[in-house]
């Protein structure tokens, strides 16, 4: 049994190397190669392909993290209800409000942010464009912070 849990442990492992690779990736390496390439605009376009790209994966990632950390939360014995109780708890509690933070502004951030970046370019309104730009910069900000606040808590679950 203790093979299964090894796995699933794997599996929150490969979720946040995926997740917060991907988004350390977008930031340190497709974003400066994409403003170098030539060109405002071609740059933007692919960013936003690359971005397109991994949110699906990033989804899944997201997805296998809180999966797995529902599962090794039940595998300690404890139950959401439990959490507030301990110092360990509230650690793990932290993290889930951190991941569901984060989730809500990912998904703003690729329903809401995206689509109206493009609509305003589309539209010639380039102010627009430019503060929803900004918009989305602290909203991929906050995402890392989060994304970096949580792992270092599970760090600190670490003996």
């Amino acid at each position: 049994m203790d093979g299964v849990w090894t796995l699933v442990r794997f599996g929150h492992l490969i979720g946040v190397a995926t997740w917060i690779g991907g988004m350390v990736f977008l930031g340190a390496v497709a974003v400066p190669v994409a403003r170098a390439a030539g060109g405002a605009e071609a740059g933007r376009q692919l960013i936003a392909t690359v971005a397109r790209r991994f949110a699906p994966v990033a989804g899944a990632a997201w997805i296998l993290i809180l999966g797995t950390g529902m599962g090794l939360i039940h595998h300690r014995g404890l139950s959401l209800g439990d959490l507030p109780d301990t110092d360990y708890g509230q650690r793990i509690l932290t993290k889930l409000v951190i991941l569901l933070s984060i989730g809500v502004l990912a998904v703003v951030h690729g329903l809401w942010q995206g689509p109206r970046v493009r609509r305003a370019q589309d539209a010639g309104d380039l102010a627009t464009a430019r503060r929803l730009r900004i918009v989305g910069g602290v909203i991929d900000a906050l995402m890392l912070v989060g994304s970096l606040a949580a792992l270092w808590l599970a760090a600190s679950l670490i003996p």
